[in-house]
């Protein structure tokens, strides 16, 4: 059954992963203790604001968030749904650079492709374990 891509699960997925990753944000927030770079929109600038350590934690974080979002609308939807959370992540980011006034597609290239592959790898995931309980039908 090739049905092409689902919209409506791709702006489900698109919700959902903006959702998450702002959860995520406001648990970093937490984490680091407030420490906000002075100009948000200069990535150089955020960087260096953050240690080696806080910089992994950030960044697992925020993988984690993409991860496990593809892995919700992966689960969620009907169907082979690998691709859809990962395009998803992708827009996610998108609207975060949209809001932030940095949207521009060297960011967008720079900040969505790791949420691109973490939304791939959830939905990845997502579809196996649906497979599994026999949730989905099987590949054939």
């Amino acid at each position: 059954m090739n049905r092409g891509l689902d919209w409506r699960w791709i702006g489900i997925g698109t919700a959902i992963m903006f959702g998450l990753n702002l959860v995520a944000s406001l648990l970093v927030f937490a984490l680091i203790g407030g420490a906000l770079p002075a100009d948000p929109t200069n990535p150089a600038a955020a960087i260096a604001g953050i240690g080696g350590g806080r910089l992994l934690l950030v960044s697992l974080i925020s993988f984690l968030s993409f991860a496990v979002g593809g892995y919700i609308v992966a689960t969620r939807s009907v169907g082979r749904t690998v691709v859809e959370p990962a395009i998803s992540a992708a827009l996610a980011v998108a609207l975060g650079l949209l809001l932030a006034g940095a949207f521009t597609l060297g960011n967008l290239l720079a900040g969505g492709l790791v949420p691109f592959l973490a939304g791939l790898l959830g939905g990845w995931i997502g579809e196996r374990r649906g497979r599994g309980m026999g949730t989905l039908p099987p590949r054939g």
